[in-house]
């Protein structure tokens, strides 16, 4: 009997084990999840480093949500569809950026402030406007900090063969929009040789995998092609089918068809620009496509590169030389010199949009505010 009484206590401590068994793991697995979270950001800090490349970027505490000031946020918010975003660019002849943002509130989805340039050791430079940012964030604007330098390869060609300079522009980039409120980064990396093509592609996922753990999104501007050519000089650097696995938004810059260096033409002709997005589409989800599309116009003539121009500039123009105002091509003489003038307005823009709901895009990207057909906002509302 007593033999017997020890088995059964036996028995029953088995079975209690069991029964604790998944309690106890059910706790250590809760207590980890609070502890992972704040861990992730730790670790992220330690493994990028700084290594002595600060963000050199007047950044400025501004109004934020509480989700997006949360560090241990991991889950990106939902993006609209039909997003209307414009590039914001504020240049020393414009001193009243606020004002021109608020003429565009009633029609954008968000925008895409170009106010900082990477260097090739992966610090970043530039100056935030407060003001801008926080008027975003009051009337609920998606913000995307445009990170650029258009001294191209001599810049890129560094920095992407660099782990070290690489870590630190993940680690700047990722201080920069969570310091000042970003929804995420765009890269304007423009100039990029073809060369760098999968150091390029390996720096988007680095950047990407960042930064989706933080709940932040990454975007990138990218040149326009009709077909995938990787020893193209000026696109060959960007392979949109692996880029598109990562990044959460590819905004294609269907503009200079025709640029400044080479010969007169439509800035974005229709027929181009279903090319670029027939081409697109194939190696892109469609949901992850905006269409950028051009504000403005070039005058060529004989002497050197084509001047750029606005709409206004351009509209100003036709007038003094009699020419059609519903027409985005006119010719004039000036000094025996014969100039070719071809701009984007109303009509122009329409037949591109258009394409932005027959493709299924995400949305489209003007570059930029402040240059544009402003009729074109009639159709937009």
């Amino acid at each position: 009997m007593g033999l017997e009484k020890v088995w059964v206590e036996r028995g029953r401590v088995v079975r209690l084990r069991w029964v604790l068994l998944p309690v106890v793991l059910m706790m250590v697995v809760v207590f980890s999840v609070r502890l992972w979270k704040p861990v992730v950001w730790s670790l992220d800090r330690a493994l990028l480093g700084d290594g002595g490349g600060t963000v050199r970027v007047r950044v400025h505490q501004v109004v934020r949500s509480p989700a997006r000031a949360n560090h241990a946020v991991v889950s990106l918010p939902p993006l609209p569809s039909g997003m209307v975003l414009g590039y914001f660019y504020d240049p020393d002849n414009e001193p009243a950026p606020v004002a021109m943002l608020k003429h565009y509130l009633a029609v954008l989805t968000g925008i895409i402030p170009f106010w900082y340039q990477i260097n090739a050791n992966g610090s970043i430079t530039g100056a935030t406007d407060p003001a801008v940012l926080q008027l975003a964030e009051q009337h609920h604007l998606w913000t995307f900090a445009l990170v650029q330098n258009m001294a191209g390869q001599s810049v890129f060609g560094p920095l992407l063969n660099s782990p070290v300079a690489r870590a630190r522009a993940v680690n700047n980039m990722l201080t920069l929009v969570e310091s000042n409120g970003y929804n995420g980064v765009n890269l304007d990396w423009e100039g990029i040789a073809p060369q760098e093509r999968q150091h390029f592609t390996t720096f988007v996922q680095e950047l990407s995998n960042t930064f989706h753990r933080h709940g932040y999104y990454v975007t990138l501007s990218l040149p326009a092609e009709t077909s995938s050519q990787p020893d193209n000089s000026w696109t060959g650097a960007y392979n949109y089918r692996a880029l598109g696995q990562s990044a959460n938004l590819l905004m294609i810059m269907a503009y200079d068809e025709h640029y400044a260096d080479g010969s007169p033409g439509p800035i974005a002709s229709p027929t181009w620009v279903k090319e670029v997005l027939d081409y697109t589409i194939a190696v892109v989800p469609p949901s992850k496509v905006i269409l950028g599309i051009p504000g403005y116009g070039y005058d060529w003539s004989g002497n050197g590169p084509a001047a750029a121009l606005t709409y206004s500039q351009a509209e100003a123009l036709a007038h003094q030389y009699g020419a059609s105002p519903n027409a985005n091509h006119f010719v004039y003489m000036q000094d025996g010199q014969l100039h070719s003038v071809w701009f984007d307005n109303t009509s122009g823009l329409l037949s591109k949009i258009q394409l932005v709901s027959g493709y299924e895009l995400r949305g489209v990207a003007l570059w930029r505010l402040g240059i544009e057909d402003p009729k074109i906002w009639d159709f937009l509302q």
